[in-house]
């Protein structure tokens, strides 16, 4: 498992065919073939565990991975590639081969240029997120410091302060700290802790409103998220991308839920969102905030009777041990903001804010690919070791889902409106197109 060579498939109708139909109508085509493209990458991606696992159970395969290989040799055996390829390309006339080659071998997120000529102050930033050591919220931390000391030759440092350590498992106390400079410089903490400050940064999760991960990146990196980047910016942060907790799935103790009716009266754990207790109100749940750092021991106690996280979440805090049943329904997604403290930020020269960014984005993608790249390893571990009945999304009547929280969109625009926010539409447009 080597992941040394990869290839694409290139989508394409027939130009003449597409110059034939009306603007409007090719506007379609190129709705329906962007959409079928994302099926397409995520069900490709999503078999990869399984794959492996059955071919070492019923085939005898077996599987090396990447980390236990000898990788550097192979890249260096294949030092200089890049050159012999323009220089073949040129010798055949191709004038744009290096333009091409430069696009395609930007550095990865495993990496960073040596920036430490740039008069770095020597520093510690703590970065705090709310979930455990082993989540992903941690590991992005974790990247985004291993990059900037890399950058910096060893000049600024980050400590990774979990579960909210340095605020008393208070969420919301952290992002508090992260707005203060102290004692939190950096975080991800969810769109939805952050509604405690705005109730506007609820529009990331509202139901129902993105029909894959490719669908919320390019909300996130597009219009919608420069709309959020400007919120956060009012209460002193510096947004340095948008990572992902992801499509929040139902875990309970009770019993298996595919219908409205099998919600009813469940005592679930919902984040501190409004929008979120107007939901699961409507779902006909018995909701109820509680922090992340209390919820496995209610769990246990039965104090409440289920809870909604993404899975990787939901594995770091080892829920699953406690609740039997998942449904994976996709209803509600929400997001990580990284954020650095604006004053902060300030104190760098233009150079270093931009090698700040840089880190931080690439620690975003980072964070990214492996919130998403384990979900079929844990579904099958779950199943196998705790358990737990698994339900799908095809095995949900979801439209009874979706049909309870219709005009939720417009309750929540009247909600803002009430607050004194005058651009809820607005939001709500950008995330529903």
């Amino acid at each position: 498992m080597w992941d040394a060579i990869y290839d694409c498939l290139f989508f394409c109708i027939n130009q003449e065919i597409y110059d034939s139909l009306t603007p409007e109508q090719q506007a379609v085509v190129d709705e329906c073939g962007q959409k079928a493209v994302q099926y397409e990458r995520y069900i490709n991606r999503s078999g990869d565990e399984e794959i492996m696992e059955r071919w070492q159970s019923k085939n005898g395969v077996t599987i090396t991975n990447k980390e236990d290989m000898d990788i550097d040799s192979f890249k260096k055996a294949v030092d200089g590639v890049d050159e012999w390829f323009v220089k073949e390309l040129e010798k055949e006339g191709y004038d744009d081969a290096q333009e091409l080659v430069d696009l395609f071998t930007q550095e990865s997120t495993d990496t960073v240029a040596d920036y430490s000529d740039l008069n770095w102050p020597e520093a510690t930033w703590n970065f705090a997120c709310s979930t455990t050591e082993t989540s992903t919220w941690a590991d992005g931390g974790r990247k985004f410091g291993e990059l900037m000391e890399k950058a910096t030759g060893g000049k600024i440092k980050v400590n990774i302060y979990a579960a909210d350590q340095l605020t008393n498992g208070n969420q919301s106390e952290g992002i508090q700290a992260l707005m203060n400079g102290d004692p939190v410089q950096i975080s991800m903490h969810s769109n939805l802790i952050y509604s405690a400050f705005d109730p506007r940064f609820n529009v990331v999760s509202l139901p129902f409103i993105y029909d894959s991960y490719d669908d919320a990146d390019a909300k996130f990196d597009g219009e919608a998220g420069e709309k959020l980047k400007e919120i956060l910016s009012s209460y002193g942060l510096h947004c340095m991308g948008i990572a992902e907790n992801g499509f929040r799935e139902l875990t309970n103790s009770k019993h298996e839920v595919k219908t409205l009716d099998d919600m009813k009266n469940l005592k679930i754990r919902v984040a501190g969102s409004n929008l979120l207790m107007e939901c699961y109100k409507r779902w006909g749940a018995d909701a109820t905030n509680m922090n992340w750092s209390e919820t496995y021991t209610a769990l246990q106690q039965n104090t409440v009777e289920g809870q909604e996280n993404p899975l990787p979440a939901i594995d770091a805090a080892s829920v699953q041990e406690v609740q039997p049943y998942c449904s994976m329904w996709d209803a509600i997604y929400d997001c990580l903001f990284f954020c650095i403290n604006q004053d902060l930020y300030d104190t760098l020269t233009p150079e270093q804010q931009a090698v700040v960014d840089e880190c931080g984005q690439k620690a975003v993608e980072y964070e990214r690919y492996i919130n998403r790249s384990g979900d079929e390893e844990i579904m099958n571990r779950w199943q196998s070791k705790n358990g737990v009945t698994i339900t799908k999304k095809e095995d949900m009547d979801i439209d009874s889902f979706k049909k309870a929280v219709e005009g939720v969109d417009e309750w929540f625009v009247e909600q803002l409106k009430d607050a004194g926010y005058d651009d809820g539409q607005e939001l709500v447009d950008l995330f529903e197109k």
